[in-house]
């Protein structure tokens, strides 16, 4: 390939935090490359970095049964959109971000198509459905994993893996100075979740407060709430409680006292902000039956696998109710031995995931495939 021809990349992300990723590195790879155009799904962070959009990415973000199936004809619609125009505009490389519903059909036919993927934030292939570890090794030539154990176990398996860092551990650190009194309830991004977590969390915050007059609690859902929905909730001069905007809980976990989590990314950004959390989790119970049947790790809390132990507590099913929520809570909120444990933890945690500038290795990795 000549150096001087400019380059065209395809790039997906199907969610908030996949097209954050992906914005660093389009960023990085206009650097590299002052003449590379950008075209694919993602949303605000990778346009504002130049890229074309193809299609609409929410269409990939349906979440439960019924949403998948009325998704279903859109998200094929868009998968055949996305190959016509790579067997047109012949992109140097493509950059697929998480997804694996949609991101692993898609790299099959890039695949036929004679275009290298590299696939940025990999499938959790490690704890459930394997089968996906076949795919990658048949589709995919270049695999960018973001947790050290990742890279052994996808190598064992014959795929070419790099492991570049996790992008959160270079943007969120423990803040110098907090506010020792607030709590934040962070109760998911996806509807059913906020459900079937919010009220227990709610509970949990009145029994807290009940102990401990001098808190105050931050609701930071990770989508909006319609107008009086909280309200019916949580009667007024019930709580001390506020509600933040979506996507707030970045900026407020750094000082924060303490977290009640719903199990998920948000879960390792409170441990990179060295605020002790609770994590908590509930599905239906057919749900809950199918994943202990399938799923291969002894936690869900992404903390806790990293760490090897129960780091934090994890309070599953019948386990998140708000008297356990409570108690767990409250030893986290003493300045005693439990606390002291979390934090040591969360700094030997840091220590593994840090790994200089994952958005520029990702890119490179780009550029070596594209034969650069």
């Amino acid at each position: 390939m000549s150096s001087s021809r400019p380059l065209s990349f395809l790039a997906v992300a199907g969610e908030a935090s996949g097209d954050r990723h992906g914005s660093e590195v389009l960023a990085r790879l206009g650097q590299l490359e002052p003449q590379a155009s950008f075209f694919g799904l993602g949303m605000d962070c990778m346009i504002h970095q130049g890229l074309e959009l193809s299609g609409d990415p929410s269409v990939l973000g349906v979440v439960g049964l019924s949403e998948a199936v009325s998704g279903l004809r859109r998200a094929h619609e868009l998968l055949r959109r996305l190959l016509e125009q790579a067997r047109s505009r012949r992109p140097a490389a493509a950059l697929l971000i998480d997804v694996p519903d949609f991101n692993l059909p898609l790299a099959r036919g890039l695949q036929r198509l004679g275009i290298p993927v590299v696939y940025y934030i990999a499938p959790q292939a490690w704890a459930w459905r394997r089968g996906r570890v076949k795919k990658l090794r048949r589709r995919v030539s270049r695999l960018c994993v973001v947790f050290p154990f990742e890279k052994d176990f996808f190598a064992a398996h014959g795929i070419d893996v790099e492991y570049v860092g996790h992008p959160l551990a270079g943007r969120i650190h423990p803040a110098e100075e907090g506010d020792p009194d607030r709590v934040l309830l962070l109760p998911g991004s996806r509807r059913r979740e906020i459900d079937r977590l919010l009220p227990p969390m709610l509970q949990a915050a009145r029994l807290l407060q009940r102990h401990n007059p001098h808190l105050h609690f931050v609701l930071a859902p990770g989508i909006s709430l319609e107008p009086g929905w909280l309200e019916k909730q949580v009667p007024e001069d019930e709580l001390c409680l506020r509600l933040e905007d979506p996507g707030a809980a970045t900026r407020l976990l750094p000082g924060s006292r303490l977290a009640i989590c719903a199990s998920g990314t948000v879960t390792l950004e409170a441990a990179l902000a060295g605020v002790p959390q609770v994590v908590i989790y509930k599905v239906s119970r057919l749900t809950y039956l199918l994943a202990s049947l399938l799923v291969r790790i002894p936690y869900v809390c992404i903390v806790n696998i990293l760490a090897g132990r129960q780091l934090v507590p994890e309070l599953l099913q019948g386990r998140a109710r708000p008297e356990c929520i409570a108690v767990s809570a409250q030893m986290l909120l003493d300045r005693g031995a439990a606390r002291q444990r979390v934090l040591q933890g969360y700094r030997q945690l840091r220590q593994q995931l840090q790994h200089a500038d994952p958005a520029g290795r990702v890119a490179r990795a780009l550029l070596e495939v594209a034969g650069r």
